[in-house]
């Protein structure tokens, strides 16, 4: 569709261009001066110059002329196209057939029983002793100190200041700036026209025909097997066997003592548990822990893992590659020359002249007046009050706590563990090989032959008839203005009678 646009804008360029050219036949006398009276009357009754033209102007009519325009025509053409059409084939296959039989096979299995065995083993006993020990307290008291500071007393005095103040005004001044003016000036410049023409030329275009081969392949395929195996496999049991083990407990009991200095009592403790010593029950009597550790027999349970090795048997699928072969057929494109002739637009430069009006700027001095603010700095004076700080010395007096050492005693009861070796009994489990037998079902694989019937897609040449869109040259008769010179005064007999009207031409 772009192509047939493009041929019809040419065509219509081709119009628009001869047009153009005629009318500037006119344009290059415009600027042409007729020649002096009488004869410049005659040349241009309407008192030519530049800007009437069109008393001199050509006369235009209408005129067919024959362009050829390019048109899609859709045709039906015969193409040879390849369908591939079903056929059955037969082949013989091979098919394993799976036969199940029973088989006794004798394996080993690890059993298990315990055996008792005897031990020595050192074991930790605790003993507890009582033990006085000396530790030192910081016992705290307050006391009265004397100590000097220095203070700081405010003083504020009147201070005179100068100070400058900028006091603003404004000032007339005179200055010069440049302006520019346009200026019109009538210009001759030369441009380049294309003038469109065509012309015929022939081409060689190169097309391909589809050409069929008939090529022999080699293809591999893979034919499955099913192969028996045998392997190895571990399998582990879980077994639980019962241990014992000694724990040490601590069972003992709270006992109340009196909490006086030294921890061994005063003596003079009534009744109700205070100690008359201290004057009273609370702050004497307090709880001690008396521990006593006591070891225990205590039974636990251990899953153990226990291996053992298993054989079976597993089935494999195994391809094996067989070639083969087989005839298809490769198509292949052919290339092969055709001639054709096609029209070809052609530009040609030609060169003409036109007058423009060009601006240019012209720059000139002048004058203006302007206001300017103006700061002039001025001295002025201000009294503030100004903060200086005096100091002085002042005695003062603060308590401090201060901690004297004082040493104290106290029986506490230390453990200390003792090694003592003592016999022990446990049980191991051992495993002894059995022998045994067992039925398991074996699978062999028997081989078949059987016929089957397969589908293969074989390829037909088929002719069919196809729609093409074909752009062909069409000529066709249009219509356009073409002027016609000859009709005007300048071409008549009034200019020729003084013989010197060449130049309005």
């Amino acid at each position: 569709m772009s192509r047939k646009v493009l041929w019809m804008l040419s065509a219509v360029a081709v119009t628009l261009s001869a047009a153009q050219v005629d009318a500037g036949h006119c344009r290059r006398h415009r600027r042409v001066a007729c020649q002096p009276a009488p004869c410049a009357t005659a040349c241009n009754p309407c008192g030519g110059g530049y800007g009437h033209a069109a008393a001199c102007g050509p006369a235009y009519q209408e005129v067919e002329r024959v362009v050829t325009v390019p048109e899609w025509v859709t045709e039906t053409r015969v193409v040879t196209v390849t369908e591939y059409q079903p056929e059955e084939r037969e082949r013989t296959v091979t098919v394993h057939t799976p036969v199940w039989e029973e088989v006794e096979k004798t394996y080993t299995v690890m059993v298990p029983h315990k055996e008792e065995r005897t031990g020595t083993r050192v074991v930790c006993r605790p003993e507890w002793k009582e033990v006085e020990q000396t530790y030192t307290v910081m016992v705290p008291h307050t006391e009265q100190r004397t100590g000097t500071r220095v203070v700081s007393h405010p003083v504020w005095e009147d201070v005179e200041q100068t100070y400058t103040v900028m006091v603003p005004h404004t000032e007339t001044r005179t200055g010069t700036r440049v302006v520019s003016h346009p200026v019109w000036e009538d210009v001759e410049q030369t441009y380049t026209v294309m003038v469109p023409h065509t012309e015929t030329r022939t081409g060689t275009l190169t097309l391909y025909r589809t050409v069929w081969d008939e090529v022999e392949q080699t293809y591999t395929v893979m034919v499955p097997a099913v192969e028996t195996r045998t392997a190895t496999r571990q399998v582990w049991d879980m077994v639980q066997e019962t241990h014992e083990r000694v724990v040490c407990r601590d069972a003992g009991h709270w006992e109340t003592v009196c909490g006086h200095a030294g921890g061994s009592g005063c003596g003079q403790c009534n009744p109700c548990g205070g100690c008359g010593h201290c004057g009273g029950c609370a702050p004497c009597a307090r709880r001690v822990w008396v521990p006593n550790v006591v070891q225990e027999t205590v039974p636990y349970t251990v899953c153990r893992p226990v291996c053992r090795e298993e054989t079976y048997e597993y089935n494999v699928t195994v391809c094996h590659p067989e070639e083969r072969t087989r005839v298809v057929k490769v198509s292949r494109c052919e290339p092969y020359e055709e001639e054709y002739t096609y029209d070809v637009t052609v530009c040609v430069p030609e060169e003409r002249t036109r007058v423009v009006k060009v601006c240019r700027m012209e720059q000139s001095e002048e004058e203006y007046t302007y206001d300017v603010t103006v700061c002039v700095p001025e001295e002025r004076t201000r009294v503030v009050k100004v903060c200086h700080m005096e100091q002085s010395e002042e005695e003062y007096t603060y308590d401090v706590t201060v901690c004297a050492p004082e040493e104290r005693t106290r029986v506490v009861k230390v453990c200390e563990m003792v090694s003592v070796e003592e016999p022990y009994t446990w049980y191991e489990t051992v495993c002894a090989p059995e022998e045994r037998t067992r039925v398991v079902k074996v699978c062999n694989m028997v081989p078949e032959e059987r016929v089957e019937t397969y589908t293969v897609s074989v390829p037909v040449q088929v002719e069919k008839e196809v729609q093409v869109q074909v752009c062909r040259m069409v000529e066709k008769t249009v219509t356009c203005k073409v002027p016609v010179y000859g009709g005007s005064p300048c071409g008549g007999s009034a200019c020729g009678g003084c013989g010197s009207c060449g130049s309005c031409n």
